[in-house]
């Protein structure tokens, strides 16, 4: 099959020359050279070029209407007049399309050596051996179709599909586990996020929704899912939150029905405090700054990574293993037990008896390069694709539920950075997120953060030409926290134009953006307090500087749509949600789907609304409860 790549190349140079400046201290590369890194990244990632041939597209006609010629004919001076006049909806497509230009940009390793950041870092040759490993298949080294039986068969491998297969395998029941990821180890985990993105990240970490802003939610796919690239960050369910669940009418989610699981789980990720060794002075400034606005709640985060040394790369896999995620703990733990583990494989079909589900099929390419078909025939089949994928998978199989894909949920996060010029941050050699205040916790509002990879710095930044260049090369002098919401607002997934692509509808309502932009201020208070020389306020269109509480004030009362500020998401849960029944849920309180017999879903999409708390120790848990009383059940 031809390699995938970009048919507007034309237009990509003249897009790449006139969004970024080459006057700037540090070493661009040529635009061509960025334009065949990016088509680099489309043949690694199914989709991305027909998202961005379809962004192109619309780029040269909305010129062509504007300005009577093409964009890719137009003069540099023309097509950089363009790009500053787009607005609303138009700068956040504007935005998605700069980002693969951006990642290639700040990856170059001339760029990352003039910022004195590790371009990677020497992996070992081999892993110990384990017996476990012999109950891994992957697709490429099938010759022929397979049909095989089980008693449960899972698909995914993320937070709910890993403590679901070890739990039932466990207890001595026949699992099979299909991955359309690969199974990844330390020897893979170089550190290049250029290797490491395409490797671990579906869509280049392009996935987002769309609303009111544009909001990007980046997901894994590899075993492990996206708890192989989240920041570790490990909190059981609030007592606030079961209690919530409980006036919804499910009230089994008690404390005492849950403490158990927890424990469980946290005891698997072995969750201790982070060292604030590794946390850095960022720890320190957030403390002083906190505690002098009155905020009294500051302390290290607890996080499933005993033994971690601080390199800074939890979202790009962990080099020395120390992180839990589900590829280190529960996915080994599941082989040792028993199960099978086909990776490289994509679920396609459920096998369906009327109102029974039967099993899955999957497919890979085998060993000789052509489409591989493994049928799974099982007495219980379980989902867990994730709150994208899940409810998805279920409508193009003919599912039609009142809320299947919908509540969807995201924990909005923002950020807000402090310039400090006598401080070196060593971003690179830090803990992305170890540090917390959550004095606003029950209200909804949790500050989390630490540090970010110079990719993030750069790609946060709507600024374009000298000005996003001169904001790059302060990488090191700049601080970040940031903070995130139990949502009130609630969006709707359906499928898109591509596997890879979901469309994905969320839109803040009033109520969370009021609270969005009260934590946006105490951050910024806190940074001034902390002896901040400036506050800078990134926003989809402009990255805003302040130099006083009073500024800030005035800046923020100004500030009147979500797309005036850069917010991200790393949580969604809940489009298959528990219910109390079939309209107000996917899923009952055992997680089976409504309508049907022998079909679950294990994962975040049925998390019944956000947690206000990092989510990955509740999905394990109610995967291991559900999966306790489904293996009860099949015995």
């Amino acid at each position: 099959m031809k390699p995938t790549t970009l048919r507007h190349v034309a237009t990509a140079h003249a897009f790449v020359e006139a969004a970024f400046s080459a006057d700037s201290a540090l070493p661009l590369a040529a635009p061509s050279q960025l334009v065949t890194t990016v088509e680099r990244y489309c043949q690694e990632t199914p989709g991305l070029s027909t998202v961005l041939d379809g962004l192109f597209s619309a780029l040269e006609t909305r010129f062509l209407l504007s300005r009577r010629q093409r964009f890719a004919h137009a003069s540099l001076d023309a097509r950089r007049g363009f790009l500053n006049t787009l607005d609303g909806i138009e700068a956040s497509l504007l935005q998605a399309l700069t980002l693969p230009f951006r990642v290639a940009l700040l990856q170059d390793a001339d760029v990352l050596a003039r910022l004195n950041v590790p371009n990677g870092i020497r992996v070992p040759t081999t892993v110990e051996s384990a017996r476990w490993r012999q109950q891994v298949t992957d697709a490429s080294t099938l010759t022929t179709d397979d049909d095989i039986e089980a008693d449960v068969v899972i698909v995914g491998t993320g937070a709910g599909g890993a403590a679901a297969a070890y739990e039932l395998a466990r207890q001595g029941l026949a699992v099979v586990v299909i991955e359309e990821g690969r199974y990844h180890d330390r020897r893979d985990f170089n550190g290049r996020l250029t290797d490491m993105i395409p490797l671990l990240y579906r869509a280049l970490g392009l996935t987002a929704t769309l609303g009111n802003t544009v909001i990007p939610v980046p997901i894994g796919r590899s075993v492990g899912g996206t708890t192989t690239i989240n920041s570790g960050t490990a909190m059981a369910v609030p007592p606030e939150t079961l209690a919530r669940w409980r006036a919804l009418g499910l009230r089994e989610f008690t404390e005492a029905e849950m403490a158990p699981y927890n424990a469980e789980v946290m005891e698997i990720l072995q969750v201790q405090k982070a060292d604030a060794r590794y946390v850095g002075d960022i720890g320190q400034i957030i403390r002083t700054g906190a505690n002098r606005i009155g905020f009294v709640e500051t302390h290290e985060l607890p996080r499933n990574a005993a033994g971690c040394d601080g390199q800074g790369l939890c979202q790009f896999g962990c080099p020395t293993d120390a992180k839990q995620s589900t590829n280190v703990s529960y996915m080994p733990r599941a082989l040792d037990a028993g199960a099978f583990l086909f990776t490289g494989l994509r679920a396609t079909t459920l096998l369906q008896d009327g109102s029974l589900t039967r099993g899955i099929k999957a497919i890979g390419t085998g060993a000789d390069g052509r489409p591989r078909t493994l049928t799974v025939r099982a007495r219980a089949t379980v989902l867990a694709m994730g709150s994208f994928l899940t409810p998805v998978f279920l409508m193009q199989n003919g599912f039609r539920l009142p809320q299947l894909g919908r509540q969807l949920s995201i924990h909005p996060a923002g950020v807000v950075l402090g310039h400090f010029p006598d401080r070196v941050f060593d971003h690179a050699r830090r803990i992305p997120q170890g540090f917390g205040v959550s004095d606003l916790a029950t209200e909804g509002l949790m500050f989390e953060g630490g540090t970010i990879p110079l990719i993030g710095h750069g790609m946060m930044s709507p600024l374009q030409g000298s000005d996003w260049l001169r904001f790059v090369e302060n990488y090191q002098h700049t601080a970040y926290f940031g903070l995130m919401l139990r949502d009130t607002s609630r969006g709707r997934v359906r499928p898109g134009p591509h596997a890879d692509f979901p469309l994905i509808r969320y839109s803040m309502n009033h109520t969370d953006f009021a609270l969005f932009k009260r934590g946006i201020r105490e951050l910024g208070r806190m940074y001034f307090a902390a002896g901040a020389a400036q506050v800078w306020l990134p926003g989809l269109r402009k990255m805003t500087a302040v130099h006083s509480e009073a500024e800030l004030d005035r800046h923020l009362a100004g500030c009147g749509s979500p797309r005036d500020f850069m917010i991200t998401a790393y949580h969604p849960l809940g489009t298959c949600q528990i219910g109390a029944n079939v309209q107000f849920g996917v899923t009952d309180t055992s997680h089976r789907v409504f309508n049907n017999e022998g079909l679950y879903v294990m994962d975040g999409s049925s998390v019944p609304g956000p947690l206000g708390v990092n989510p990955q120790v509740t999905i394990m848990a109610l995967a291991t409860r559900a999966a306790r009383h489904l293996g009860a059940v099949l015995g």
